[in-house]
């Protein structure tokens, strides 16, 4: 069963004067549904800082990164590793009427918090989320057979689990998944300084490392610089599909 938390509209009324949350790459906007069976209900859109806003390319490799991500979940629910659900918000590449700049656009998540980053930075409470996502972003490396690792997870609890958000991928092909893609030494970084907890399995693989990690640890997500240089863009308020 996918653990997909979708749209489920087809319009949105964003307010654009304010901007509501900020990350690493994207500037994040409220707004509330106007159809579907979401009417009513809050959301975000998530416009990119850097890089062009008109080029479908961009968000093309965003959605990759998600199918790519969903699959990980689901796997990862299947092996009831813990007894609670993560879902994944699933973005829709949606425009503005007036321009047609583009925007990711998904369901609101409250009580925001981050887990982890592309550099190995990790959430150290004990908790149960906390744990566990660090355990996550472990499982995503041996189900992969050493191919991935999934990362940067952020997101909110719920009351049967966990949604997460703009997640990474990182391969052993370096930008392979974008930018945030820091290749095999940025899952080399990562695991050096991953400590396994209680949800960790002692027969899940880690890849040999020596010496110093190749990237600095940060909360914030690391990149690989490729993007040109964003367009400007003009105020907007109304999203479609």
């Amino acid at each position: 069963m996918s653990s997909s938390r979708k749209n489920n509209s087809s319009s949105a009324d964003i307010d654009r004067n304010e901007l509501f949350a900020e990350g690493t790459f994207k500037d994040v906007y409220a707004g509330v549904y106007t159809a579907g069976s979401r009417a009513g209900e809050e959301c975000v859109s998530k416009v990119f800082k850097t890089g062009s806003v008109y080029e479908y390319h961009y968000f093309k490799e965003e959605m990759t990164i998600i199918r790519r991500t969903q699959k990980i979940i689901d796997d990862w629910n299947d092996a009831r590793i813990v007894n609670k659900r993560i879902l994944l918000n699933t973005p829709e590449i949606w425009e503005f009427e007036l321009d047609g700049e583009k925007s990711l656009v998904e369901p609101m998540i409250e009580n925001f918090e981050k887990f982890n980053s592309n550099s190995g930075w990790a959430d150290i409470t004990g908790g149960l989320w906390s744990e566990a996502m660090q355990a996550l972003s472990h499982f995503s490396y041996d189900n992969s057979s050493g191919q991935l690792l999934l990362c940067d997870l952020q997101g909110g609890a719920y009351r049967n689990g966990y949604i997460l958000s703009d997640p990474v991928i990182m391969s052993q092909r370096q930008a392979l998944y974008g930018p945030t893609d820091l290749g095999p030494d940025g899952i080399r970084a990562f695991f050096q300084r991953h400590r396994c907890g209680r949800f960790c399995k002692t027969e899940w693989q880690r890849p040999r490392y020596n010496g110093k990690a190749r990237f600095p640890m940060r909360q914030g997500t690391s990149m690989i610089p490729h993007l040109p240089t964003r367009a400007s863009r003009n105020p907007l308020s109304r999203l479609q599909e």
